[in-house]
């Protein structure tokens, strides 16, 4: 299959499904709210992906470290307050689906759009009907083992009972001559593996515009590419959301990466395209400068 295809076919409805929370701009006492929020729920994965740093577990081994139920219900608390209309997605570094709270968490959020991304290795039907009770709305597959799956998966989520608009099955078998069906990144120089791009210190990325990244442990990142965990902006342990989204040192990052500089670690080191989302958010911050 060639590299143009999978972009058409597999990369493009994967932004398509995205754009539908995150191009939405909510405004927050004149300030643009982020409006996609990843959370890493686990550090465990019980796969070793080539393109993932995990692929080197001496770089970055597996870890039985689980975001508690407590936390999940401060963040979603804290969304409810804010009124928030933008979307949660549980993915992060780890296969989310590990978390052996992870349905009582997607409970605590909710009327909130929740998605979780997995490698589907856990589901049965049991699973997955136990998921979209506790109020989830979609769950992304990545299907890393073959074309076979996309059958397999079909019958699992119908027998289940779960209609095909809930879920999506994204192809994930293909070999280093298409970067693996993904949109191949370093992860911050974390990954080596595959045709990885150039890193262009004067490029744009939008991510910080748009996105909140937390860890398990309340730990508020940069963004879901910065697998060194290096930089952080605050806990909510000790900080609210909206404390953190507007901290000076996330401002500054943000600032500086709309203006098409990548001059800090991680960024200066990521080769993420970073502009596929979240122009409208860069439009806001801008005219918020400029008031």
């Amino acid at each position: 299959m060639e590299k143009e295809i999978i972009i058409d076919e597999i990369i493009m409805p994967n932004i398509e499904r995205k754009s539908v929370y995150v191009d939405s701009v909510q405004m927050h006492e004149g300030s643009p709210l982020f409006s996609w929020l990843e959370i890493n729920p686990t550090e465990l994965c019980n796969r070793l992906c080539t393109f993932c740093p995990r692929v080197e577990p001496d770089e970055y081994p597996n870890q039985n470290l689980n975001m508690t139920v407590d936390l999940a219900k401060k963040i979603a608390n804290e969304l409810n307050e804010l009124n928030y209309k933008g979307g949660v997605v549980f993915s992060g570094y780890g296969e989310p689906l590990l978390n052996p709270e992870i349905q009582t968490i997607i409970k605590q959020f909710g009327d909130i759009y929740v998605e979780v991304i997995t490698n589907g290795d856990s589901l049965d039907e049991e699973k997955i009907a136990g998921l979209f009770e506790s109020g989830l709305n979609t769950i992304v597959v990545s299907l890393y083992d073959g074309e076979f799956q996309i059958d397999q998966f079909h019958k699992l989520f119908k027998d289940a009972g779960v209609s095909e608009e809930k879920y999506i099955l994204r192809n994930r078998w293909f070999d280093e001559d298409v970067d693996y069906g993904v949109l191949l990144t370093n992860r911050s120089g974390k990954a080596k593996n595959g045709n990885q791009s150039e890193v262009d210190p004067m490029r744009a990325c939008y991510y910080t515009h748009y996105q909140m990244m937390i860890d398990w442990n309340g730990d508020v990142m940069l963004c879901v590419q910065d697998w060194n965990k290096k930089v952080k902006f605050g806990n909510l342990f000790s900080n609210s959301l909206l404390e953190s989204w507007t901290s000076k040192a996330l401002s500054r990052y943000r600032r500086t990466l709309g203006k098409g500089f990548r001059k800090d670690e991680p960024c200066k080191s990521c080769n993420v395209i970073g502009t596929l989302h979240g122009a409208n958010h860069v439009k806001s911050w801008k005219g918020q400068e400029h008031r």
